[in-house]
């Protein structure tokens, strides 16, 4: 072992001493570093990554930062609440993970890795984030999320090499207008916050392609954000929503749009021109009463969910939509459908509970992948004897489920 190995094995043993009640008693012994659990080493013998997660830890002593080669360090889910003083010293460290601990507020000695591209903070106790974040210019991963962040510094938008931000679960009211800045994010989350309002400038994250903002108390968003054109899925849903801009139908690339449980009275026509590569439109739980025949521009939709809205009728342009496989129209005012509908061959599930319908064209009996056709609670519906091997009184589906987030785990730090 070289003489910077031995000295990396002192400084472990002194992690694992001054943690007298932590499993690393026990994970940590004999002389040999590749033998101890969560510890990588280089050729050298220098520690490259420590895997401590869950490990019991109250503190960390002195000297720690004098593991000059150190990477990645994983500290989540231990009771700290304080770094040491030469912490910052760590200046190969590339991804840090301080998730679900006791820290109260990003410490100074964060601030001072300024190598640092990734950062995760999250399930923690912070209240408020830095000016001095703006020293870790070279973060691509920052999550923040879980916290108790009810505002963001201007200094956010100087992390310019930024390509993933989660500020999710947060209680963030406003964003400020320099977050425009970072060009190259890809990928944001800003869900189950409390946004009422967001910044024109949100329209120059054009590299965006994944933006969520459930769950918010947003009454509009701004028609700037139609020059998010690398877009493919936006989640707006559980606001407040009363409008969309029409500018939205500039996102050409988007595939999937969520803006159920709002308070939309209508939908635009030039959004939906626009969407042509979208397959799944979910406007549930709305207000509303048209729909305009632009749907059928939308050739590549294979969802559309429209339950729970004010719609008397459908028009004979969704025939158009040849690769539509489920269509949701409960809960609406409709009192009778288009024969095109006989024209979406794709159809495999029709829903068409609670309406007003007195019949339906004879074309959606001949469709030939309908195997659920839900028709019940139209008390004045009358359905001849080709209904009869589709037709079904009863589904029970959580439609929520479907629109969680999808979990994500740590980028890997390429070699």
């Amino acid at each position: 072992m070289t003489r910077v190995g031995v000295m990396d094995i002192e400084i472990l043993r002194n992690i694992r001493d001054c943690n007298s009640t932590s499993r690393l008693t026990t994970d940590w012994r004999g002389d040999d570093l590749g033998q101890w659990r969560g510890v990588s080493c280089n050729a050298d013998g220098h520690v490259t990554e420590l895997f401590l997660m869950e490990s019991g830890l109250t503190q960390l002593p002195e000297g720690f930062g004098r593991l000059l080669k150190l990477e990645k360090l994983w500290l989540s889910q231990n009771a700290l609440r304080q770094l040491p003083a030469d912490f910052g010293e760590l200046h190969s460290l590339q991804a840090l993970w301080l998730s679900d601990t006791l820290f109260k507020e990003v410490s100074q000695q964060v601030l001072q890795l300024t190598n640092l591209q990734q950062l995760y903070i999250n399930l923690s106790p912070i209240t408020s984030l830095p000016a001095g974040i703006a020293s870790l210019g070279n973060l691509h991963w920052l999550d923040l999320s879980e916290s108790l962040l009810a505002s963001l510094p201007p200094e956010i938008g100087q992390l310019t090499n930024l390509r993933r931000l989660d500020l999710h679960s947060n209680k963030i009211t406003h964003l400020p207008p320099e977050i425009g800045a970072l060009t190259l994010v890809t990928r944001l989350s800003l869900h189950s916050n409390e946004l009422v309002y967001l910044p024109p400038e949100i329209g120059r994250l054009t590299a965006l392609t994944w933006l969520s903002l459930n769950c918010n108390h947003l009454r509009t968003v701004p028609r700037e954000m139609g020059r998010l054109t690398n877009l493919t899925r936006i989640s707006l849903h559980i606001n407040r929503l009363i409008s969309l801009p029409e500018e939205l139908g500039q996102m050409t690339a988007l595939e999937s749009l969520a803006a159920f449980t709002n308070e939309l009275p209508e939908i635009s026509g030039r959004m939906l021109a626009g969407w042509h590569d979208m397959t799944r439109l979910c406007l549930w739980t709305n207000q509303i009463t048209f729909l305009p025949a632009e749907i059928g521009c939308m050739q590549n939709l294979q969802e559309l969910w429209l339950k729970e809205n004010r719609l008397t009728s459908i028009p004979p342009e969704i025939g158009r939509c040849k690769l539509l496989k489920r269509m949701w129209l409960e809960s609406n005012l409709l009192e009778t459908l288009p024969e095109e509908v006989g024209d979406c061959v794709a159809l495999q599930e029709l829903y068409l509970d609670d309406n007003r319908l007195r019949s339906l064209p004879l074309s959606i009996a001949s469709l030939p992948n309908l195997r659920k056709l839900f028709v019940g609670r139209n008390p004045q519906l009358f359905l001849p004897h080709a209904f009869a091997h589709l037709t079904s009184d009863t589904m029970h589906q959580d439609l929520a489920a479907d629109f969680t987030m999808p979990a994500y785990s740590p980028m890997a730090l390429s070699s």
